[in-house]
């Protein structure tokens, strides 16, 4: 016989459970938003010029994407400080969506794959995929997903789950100034 005390010890733990399984859910659902646009794109992207791929990618990572906070990570020290912050988070997405543009011209796959669960790591939650290529090896595409006052959005990118993109993101733009980045963006996207 189950001693009452077990049992609503186990009953109060029930609503903890269920928060973080809508965590979860909600982490995935952000994540597959994204990887159910770049499917699509993925389908026609060497059809399309790297203008048309950047403007058809651009919205959906701006939505599913914590700008602020990885721009803010991006720069590094004295981002608060910035008179030209809001600017700054802006040309930071377009260098992102400028950078997939880029690679999308290259990339021949057949869409994503996601895992049943999902890792908690550091006050975020881990969703692993793996992009599956028409030729070749799957790929292993982890997304750090957090909760923001936005809702759940990728903090970072984690390639072959330990290259992290928002890594490589800071060694290139920390501390540029806004002229710098808009420049970059332009060469990216060869105007």
């Amino acid at each position: 016989m189950l001693d009452r005390r077990i049992f609503l010890g186990l009953l109060a733990g029930l609503p903890a459970f269920a928060a973080h399984a809508s965590d979860a859910d909600a982490a995935v659902a952000v994540v597959q938003k994204l990887q159910d646009s770049q499917t699509d794109l993925l389908s026609r992207a060497s059809k399309m010029t790297l203008q048309q791929r950047f403007d058809a990618l651009r919205p959906a990572l701006g939505a599913a994407f914590d700008l602020d906070g990885m721009a803010k990570l991006a720069y590094g020290p004295g981002f608060d400080g910035l008179p030209d912050r809001a600017d700054w988070t802006q040309s930071f997405g377009d260098y992102v969506a400028a950078t997939y543009a880029q690679r999308f011209e290259f990339v021949e796959a057949k869409g994503f794959e996601r895992d049943a669960k999902v890792e908690p790591r550091d006050g975020a939650l881990v969703v692993s995929t793996r992009m599956i290529p028409l030729k070749g090896e799957p790929m292993p595409i982890d997304y750090v997903v957090k909760a923001t006052p936005q809702g759940w959005r990728i903090a970072d990118i984690l390639a072959n789950g330990s290259i992290s993109e928002l890594t490589q993101w800071r060694r290139a733009l920390k501390g540029l100034a806004l002229k710098d980045l808009r420049q970059r963006v332009a060469s990216l996207l060869g105007r």
